[in-house]
């Protein structure tokens, strides 16, 4: 019961402060928007303020510069906006009649006896039905048709006065209009101051964020923002330049087609292409009416759309994905969220804003650990480790998705690697699962049967490698104690044989002492030159050391080597193991201790030789 009333106080506490948070960015939208501004392009520019600073350039000089060229940029761009929009407007009568006839030919698809014309008419009956139910039966008429239709409001009065509009040139007019550039103006004047006192400050700013970080962590919060810097710096300049010169290219196709304008819709197109979702429909709607408008039938409207299918998806899923990379850093979902919650707190800036502040989001977390959630919920990096993630597959009874994890990583890796990354750590946890009481008989008997398959598949996919002529080592892989350590054994087996100079099986169905003594028995077995003695952890020292003892008192004349699939630092040595004995980590270790070790036929007449003395117990 503490420990619960300490999870609801927890939960209550991050409950409120998010409420407040998100009380604040609503409150605080005209201010915090420009201040969100200015941050992001502080995070862009500070690398050329610095290069002009490297040059020996005042701050003060280099932060002018940037800003100014930025300036003259946005006044250039705007000019040449405004011109091209003046210009489309004066021409817009000379395309009244063709857009007209077009919108009079898409209406007649409503009539006659057409499918379209037939759902009209059925929408149009249930919409009077339910008129019909809801308004008064007395201002009710019937149609044509037969359904009902309500009275026309009856005209006004004629004493009734209009309603007063202020005349041209009243003050009312005037502060209306300077209302509505004082909005923007103010949000764009603020933005610039903003901006230059981040650059101007980047430094001092830059340490007061790391004091309030906390200086225990200083390597870390140091490296978030410069890492956030450099990944922001490098998603916008270079979507600028994929833009740029999307917009050259979309100006080009627009006006060999004959599209008005096109330099208009160029530019459109350039800075649409920064809105995520909808930008692209931003961009390609108004020149396709505009097409359609100038041609007085249909081609030029359908070239026009069918250049924004084609060049839109080889933008966004094959050159963008090629120059930036398959990801910025964020996943799908976190693209989602971010876009929905930002666009519903600050509204359509909010999406254009969402990537770069859940960008800044999940790079901090990854720095900081009390944003680490950020970091897991939102970024792109694998949610679980690699054996982690096989074992939740072999777990849920996924023989399929385990099995193509593993091939990938087999391909990647090798095979020795990946099951030494993978499939033995998940061992290590299903046999420590075990312990804790956390699997059944019934569940352990699934990941038995699915860890089954898994090696079957690895034993018919790799290929091995060509026999060396030589005569190959004989080794017998033996389970220490229990199924996960059965399991251990088999895939320890698999991958030895793999190996030009080993000849590897392993016991089945028995483990520990009685495997040895099973073996012992069997006949026409041929003599063995070693045998590994495997586990997936979690074997007392004093048993594993009897093991140890007794298989080298059963087969003298063999090499005993121990494998335990332990987590990584948990050290090269085994209290308990008789001297002489091997003990690896890995079976990549086990691999390269055996394929240079002598054979049976090989060895000194006196004795087998003893574990090299870098991995002895």
């Amino acid at each position: 019961m503490p420990m619960l009333a300490d999870n609801l106080r927890t939960l209550h506490a991050s409950l409120m402060i998010a409420a407040l948070v998100i009380a604040a960015l609503i409150l605080g939208a005209d201010l915090l928007i420009p201040l969100a501004i200015a941050t992001i392009l502080s995070f862009i520019l500070s690398p050329i303020v610095k290069k002009l600073v490297r040059w020996r350039l005042p701050r003060s000089l280099a932060v002018a510069i940037v800003l100014g060229g930025g300036f003259i940029s946005a006044v250039s761009l705007t000019t040449v906006l405004s011109t091209q929009i003046l210009t489309l407007t004066a021409e817009l009568e000379t395309y009244r009649e063709n857009l007209v006839e077009k919108a009079r030919w898409v209406s007649s698809l409503g009539q006659g006896t057409t499918t379209l014309k037939r759902a009209s008419d059925a929408v149009e009956a249930i919409d009077d039905a339910i008129r019909r139910e809801f308004d008064d039966p007395t201002k009710q008429t019937t149609s044509p048709r037969g359904g009902v239709t309500t009275t026309p409001p009856s005209p006004p009065a004629a004493d009734a006065k209009p309603d007063a509009e202020p005349a041209e040139g009243e003050p009312n007019s005037l502060m209306a209009i300077f209302e509505k550039i004082s909005g923007p103006g103010t949000t764009f004047a603020l933005t610039l101051l903003f901006t230059m006192f981040l650059l101007l400050q980047y430094e001092d700013i830059r340490d007061r964020i790391i004091r309030l970080a906390g200086t225990e962590n200083l390597s870390g919060t140091t490296a978030a923002m410069s890492d956030a810097g450099s990944r922001l710096s490098k998603l916008f300049l270079t979507q600028a330049v994929l833009n740029v010169t999307f917009g050259i290219v979309t100006g080009i196709m627009l006006a060999a087609i004959g599209v008005p304008n096109p330099i208009l819709w160029g530019v459109v197109g350039a800075i649409a292409r920064f809105i995520p979702y909808v930008g692209s429909f931003i961009a390609a709607v108004p020149p396709i009416i505009l097409a359609a408008g100038v041609d007085p039938g249909w081609t030029t409207a359908l070239v026009t759309a069918t250049f924004f299918l084609i060049a839109e998806p080889v933008m966004g899923h094959v050159v963008e994905p090629a120059v930036l990379g398959r990801s910025i850093g964020l996943s799908p979902f976190a693209m989602v969220i971010s876009a929905s919650f930002w666009v519903l707190i600050w509204g359509p800036i909010g999406l254009i804003l969402a990537a770069p502040l859940t960008l800044l989001l999940v790079v901090m977390g990854a720095y900081i650990p009390r944003l680490e959630f950020a970091s897991v919920l939102l970024g792109d990096q694998r949610a679980l480790e690699p054996h982690l993630d096989l074992y939740r597959r072999i777990l849920s009874g996924d023989t399929a998705a385990a099995i193509a994890q593993l091939e990938e990583e087999v391909e990647e890796q090798g095979l020795a690697a990946s099951v030494d990354g993978s499939l033995l750590p998940a061992l290590r946890h299903a046999a420590s699962d075990q312990r804790r009481g956390r699997i059944d008989e019934l569940r352990r008997d699934e990941i038995t049967e699915t860890v089954d398959d898994v090696v079957d598949f690895l034993v018919e996919s790799v290929p091995a490698a060509p026999a060396s002529p030589d005569r190959a080592q004989r080794v017998l892989v033996v389970a220490a104690r229990g199924p996960f350590d059965e399991l251990t054994a088999k895939v320890t087996a698999a991958v030895l044989d793999k190996s030009p100079r080993i000849e590897a099986e392993a016991t089945t169905g028995t483990s520990g002492l009685t495997a040895l003594a099973t073996r012992k028995a069997e006949d026409g077995e041929g003599p063995l030159d070693a045998i590994v003695l495997t586990t997936a952890g979690g074997v007392d020292s004093r048993l594993l050391g009897i093991l140890a003892k007794r298989t080298q008192q059963q087969f003298p004349g063999c090499r005993v080597h121990v494998l335990e699939a332990v987590e990584p630092g948990f050290g090269l040595s085994r209290p308990g193991l008789p001297e002489g004995i091997a003990l690896y980590r890995s079976v990549a270790e086990a691999m390269a201790a055996l394929d240079f070790e002598p054979t049976r036929s090989e060895w000194p007449a006196s004795s087998p030789p003893t574990a090299p003395a870098a991995t002895a117990a």
